[in-house]
């Protein structure tokens, strides 16, 4: 006969009977031991610790909290984090403010930057509320360079967008928007304080999906600054956009890998 394949010799292994009674215990023994080492080596016991919940009013308390608000503000939709510079950039209503990442409360920095005035007017012969929709609600903050942020607001329903002067230096405490260099939002910014907006800056290109028109109709996906010419999507077009609500969007890099 030929040689027994795999599986007659694991059978023929499982059905021997032993000689004696202390040769059938040693090797009940030995096969217990032969299991719980596989399962020793197959079962991985974690130890986690366990969570610690506390209310808003616990950390009040404890004074685990720190708070920040800006004096006749709101709405602070635009948050940017430089943790180069140990700083929290936030645009809200008329104000953008430069927070300490130490301690939110202190050593805080704010521009006033409202809407002018005929701007207002105009939004409220046009039927907006004068204060509540009628100011510069400010939506978006990039970092643009190592010394300039980009931001833009909705102007009152007049997008509007500039450069903001940060410093190079952690040690730098300038935080001034230039405002002789304000430039057109249009395709950047919202009109509308309530309407979603996606920005992203790859490179010196800014990509915006935004509403581009007063009503919130004109849905687009907007490419501006850098050296290239602006260029957006097919207007009133349901293929390319159809009622969109623009969430987030981000810049992924090209891969240096060919393939």
């Amino acid at each position: 006969t030929g040689s027994p394949s795999d599986s007659e010799v694991a059978l023929s292994c499982g059905i021997s009977h032993p000689e004696s009674k202390e040769e059938a215990a040693a090797t009940m023994i030995q096969t217990l031991a032969f299991l719980l080492l596989l399962a020793g080596k197959g079962t991985t016991v974690t130890t986690t610790s366990p969570r610690v919940k506390l209310s808003f009013h616990d950390l009040k308390m404890r004074h685990g909290l720190r708070t920040y608000e800006l004096e006749r503000s709101c709405c602070y939709d635009a948050l940017l984090l430089d943790e180069e510079r140990g700083r929290l950039f936030v645009g809200g209503k008329n104000y953008m403010a430069s927070l300490s990442l130490d301690n939110i409360s202190k050593h805080d920095r704010k521009i006033y930057w409202p809407a002018p005035v005929e701007w207002r007017e105009e939004c409220n012969w046009a039927g907006k509320d004068i204060n509540a929709e009628c100011m510069n609600f400010v939506r978006i903050l990039h970092l643009y360079n190592r010394t300039h942020l980009y931001a833009c607001g909705t102007g009152a329903f007049h997008p509007i967008c500039g450069f903001v002067e940060v410093g190079q230096r952690v040690e730098d405490s300038v935080f001034k928007l230039d405002f002789k260099s304000l430039e057109d939002g249009k395709g950047k910014s919202p009109y509308d304080p309530n309407h979603t907006m996606a920005s992203v800056l790859a490179g010196e290109e800014l990509y915006s999906g935004v509403a581009t028109d007063l009503m919130g109709r004109d849905f687009t996906i907007f490419r501006s600054l850098g050296s290239r010419p602006s260029v957006r999507t097919e207007q009133h077009d349901s293929r390319w956009l159809n009622e969109p609500k623009f969430i987030d969007v981000f810049w992924i890099p090209e891969s240096e890998n060919p393939d």
